[in-house]
This record gives structure tokens, sequence and C-alpha cells, in this order.
């Protein structure tokens, strides 16, 4: 499956909850405040943030995922 891409925060956390997509890229600049928003709202769920390239990828578990 392919990674969708996120260019803004609202439009990641649309991605994320719709359960149609199990990565999400966060293709914007990711300040400190919100990336630890986001690992202490989905990592408790099983979600991981990695590094890939210049952005950060949201990798949310199957049963996360689909909802």
């Amino acid at each position: 499956m392919a990674i969708a891409k996120a260019y803004n925060l609202k439009q990641a956390y649309q991605m994320i909850s719709s359960g149609k997509h199990q990565e999400v890229e966060l293709a914007f600049d990711v300040d400190a405040d919100t990336f630890f928003m986001l690992s202490s709202n989905y990592g408790n769920s099983g979600a991981k943030i990695a590094r890939h390239d210049n952005h950060f990828v949201l990798r949310l578990e199957k049963e996360a995922a689909s909802g």
C-alpha cells in the first residue's frame, strides 16, 4: 500500500482517523510540539513515527488503521 501524504496537520488527522491509510507521511514541517502531540495521541494505540527522507511517517497498526 502506498504512503499517503498529508500537507498539513488537519489533513494528517483526517487521513489517520479515516482508517483508510496505514501509513501517513507528514509532508510538512513538524515542530517539536506537534511531534510530541502526535506521539502522545497515537503512540498508545501502537502507532510508530519514524523519519523517512525529509519527513516523518506515522505508521498505524492494522487494527487501528481499519477503524
